[in-house]
């Protein structure tokens, strides 16, 4: 009986990983200073409905990057960089991912479904007239890097991905994420991946951004990492880089953790990002 409560209960966490608890922003792109922008919706190919907000980019046709968050998140958590870059002309479509923020949609699939997310994030921005939609970019951070990396695989039409605080596959972040997402220690990871995926109705086997990263080429990928990762160890990242084709290019903040890259080292990380963009686009 014992065995049976903890396996019933190790379950109950692992609808965590499937359906986290939602967030909601509380800020706006106002609240950074971007005076042009709108709430918009659009719907994927497999008929989930999707809110967001787009920034057009100042100059027409201008660039436009597509900001995916991670898990249990919302659009509101990669605001802070989208605005600085669209104060330097790019556009910027922020969206909540399904099953996530306002967004419709009951479980996620860490990956497997999203990529219909992007492929009509990339639409709505394809059909925007002051979009070149020959210079549309990703920038994910954790869940929504990898989502990044296996969508534009997928997506030839993207330019470039940036990819912050990726996992090389969920099966060798099992204990990380039993930690980090079910609350549970690390010893049960094995058996908290095993339930969420019959809960989500996915096998993490499928979900390596190790393997998608080598076909990635011939577009360029920026990894960006914390050095002080709890959640994603910071080997993920090494892995990922050194199986990445050129073009690529990394950067690894020492004192950041895996949600705090921005705020850790704006300045420095706004430079790479002007950089690798202004290389690429």
């Amino acid at each position: 009986m014992v065995l049976i409560g903890l396996a019933m209960f190790v379950y109950s966490r692992a609808k965590l990983l499937v359906s986290p608890p939602r967030t909601f922003t509380h800020q706006t792109p106002s609240d950074f200073g971007i005076d042009s922008w709108q709430e918009v919706s659009f719907t994927t190919e497999d008929g989930v409905w999707l809110s967001g907000w787009y920034i057009p980019p100042q100059a027409e046709p201008g660039a436009a990057l597509i900001f995916v968050h991670g898990l249990g998140s919302h659009r509101g958590s990669m605001l802070d960089q989208a605005a600085v870059l669209a104060k330097d002309g790019y556009g910027a479509l922020l969206f909540d991912l399904r099953a996530h923020g306002l967004s419709h949609g009951r479980k996620s699939s860490w990956g497997l479904a999203e990529v219909a997310d992007v492929a009509a994030a990339l639409h709505f921005l394809q059909a925007q007239p002051e979009v070149d939609a020959s210079r549309i970019g990703l920038v994910g951070h954790s869940m929504g890097g990898a989502i990044a990396i296996r969508a534009a695989v997928q997506l030839p039409e993207i330019r470039l991905v940036v990819a912050e605080s990726v996992y090389t596959n969920l099966s060798e972040n099992a204990e990380r994420l039993a930690v980090s997402f079910a609350r549970l220690p690390k010893w049960t990871g094995p058996l908290v991946l095993t339930f969420a995926e019959q809960i989500a109705g996915v096998d993490s086997d499928e979900l390596a951004p190790i393997r998608d990263i080598a076909n990635l080429a011939p577009r360029p990928i920026l990894r960006i990492q914390g050095g002080q990762d709890g959640t994603i160890p910071s080997r993920n990242g090494g892995a990922l880089f050194g199986t990445a084709v050129s073009p690529k290019d990394h950067l690894v903040i020492p004192q950041a953790g895996h949600n705090d890259l921005f705020q850790t080292a704006p300045a420095l990380m706004t430079k790479r990002l002007r950089r690798f963009l202004a290389q690429n686009f």
